[in-house]
């Protein structure tokens, strides 16, 4: 006992003695945590908050071009462009304009658009009274077909083009809908004595109501601080492999680690002193993270960190997720020759971990092969963990599960280290 204390207090010393290594510690993750959470606000909030700039040329000016221009002005999602220093804007230069990155994208209506809708929507009421002579109506059963361009800078992403068809789509198939039903009721008006066209009445019979699913009475908002505070806190204890890997190297160079096999004691006892250590590292990085999700993300204009009532299941999940994560480093230094190899590996393994645990892509929009490797990163693992608190509602009961996969992977890691250092010793 007395040399695990003894080796705490070292290990404590070299710690505090590293001013500059202790404040990229802590200094470090906020500043990630903070740009991290700006950045990907913008994908938390609406289009109408957004204000993209469009192009909008209006050839048609009828009821079609009108009715998607109004739509598209009265939506807010964009801020729509028409003229250019007093101009109008020709389809030429709207798709060089596009082309450069300066608009995100032009929609071009058509001269004529609305004819053809009316003649679609008059071939198809022939159609259906073709054995009917309506008076005042033309015998044509032949559809015709319009199109609208749509230029798109190519740096746009695949939602915000669906997005923009999904729009225009609702605007058309409004506008067609409504010609259907007043040129219906016109022909049935002429065909029955004393019927009047009855007038066309937008109304929605079908609404949606969205609810966050919870198992618990629980008001808790997904937004983008309860998303990236758990998310990059994750990866931040993670990268605590790298000093920890680092420390062990060094002492192995300068003779430390020499000096210490002399001594009464195991391998073990002086790994562990390493991992106290740095398991209260990896645990202030998380208190600090959460007082800055509470406190100082707020005065930034962003929502606040809903800690939850399960103060406990954070505090495992906390110090699960450090006890895999100097595990990793323990394993790492122990295997690892010099700092660059240690550095090198230790940080791309925990991007990768990272990538498959989901701390930037979703995983449940990864391919089916991807989700199932994804299952073995300790980071997925924490994630699922932290999500389940921060978003869920979970309690400590829920997270035990996740939890105890970040111990077993603590377990293995020292076992590697434990068996790589013994068979060093007797080569």
């Amino acid at each position: 006992m007395l040399r695990l204390l003894s080796s705490i207090y070292k290990e404590l010393l070299v710690l505090i003695r590293d001013r500059a290594g202790l404040a990229i510690l802590f200094i470090m993750p906020i500043v990630l945590i903070i740009i991290m959470t700006l950045i990907q606000d913008a994908t938390f909030r609406t289009v109408k908050e957004v204000n993209i700039s469009m192009i909008l040329i209006n050839n048609d000016k009828d009821s079609l071009g009108e009715a998607i221009r109004k739509g598209l002005y009265e939506s807010e999602f964009f801020q729509i462009v028409e003229e250019i220093d007093g101009a109008k804007v020709t389809n030429k230069l709207a798709e060089e304009l596009v082309a450069k990155g300066n608009y995100k994208i032009a929609i071009i209506i058509p001269e004529r658009a609305t004819e053809a809708i009316r003649g679609n929507v008059n071939a198809l009421i022939n159609k259906s009274f073709k054995s009917i002579n309506i008076p005042g109506t033309r015998k044509r059963t032949r559809k015709s077909t319009i199109n609208i361009t749509i230029y798109i800078d190519p740096a746009t992403n695949q939602s915000f083009q669906n997005m923009v068809m999904s729009s225009l789509k609702e605007f058309t198939s409004q506008l067609e809908i409504e010609m259907f039903f007043k040129n219906f009721s016109e022909a049935l008006a002429k065909l029955i004595p004393g019927q009047e066209p009855i007038k066309f009445e937008s109304f929605e019979t079908i609404k949606y109501k969205e609810i966050y699913a919870s198992t618990e009475e629980i008001n808790i908002l997904p937004n983008p601080v309860q998303h990236n505070v758990p998310a990059w806190t994750m990866f931040t204890i993670f990268f605590i492999v790298l000093p920890m890997a680092g420390n062990i190297i060094k002492e192995r160079d300068d003779g430390s680690a020499f000096r210490l096999k002399t001594m009464p004691g195991s391998f073990i006892t002086v790994m562990f002193s390493k991992i106290f250590i740095f398991l209260g590292v990896a645990f202030f990085q998380f208190i600090l993270m959460l007082l800055v999700g509470v406190y100082l993300m707020p005065t930034m204009g962003l929502p606040q960190l809903e800690i939850g009532p399960h103060k406990i299941a954070l505090a495992v999940m906390a110090l699960a997720s450090g006890l895999a994560a100097t595990g990793y480093g323990v394993a790492i230094g122990t295997i690892a020759t010099t700092h660059e190899q240690a550095a090198t590996f230790g940080a791309v393994s925990i991007i990768i971990f990272a990538a498959l645990g989901g701390i930037w892509v979703p995983v449940y929009v990864m391919p089916h092969t991807i989700k199932i490797i994804s299952q073995f990163s300790p980071l997925y693992w924490g994630l699922n963990g932290f999500y389940d608190i921060f978003l869920r509602g979970g309690d400590l009961i829920v997270i035990i599960a996740e939890a105890a996969k970040l111990v077993f992977f603590f377990i293995l890691m020292l076992l590697v280290a434990v068996i790589y250092n013994n068979y060093n010793k007797a080569k």
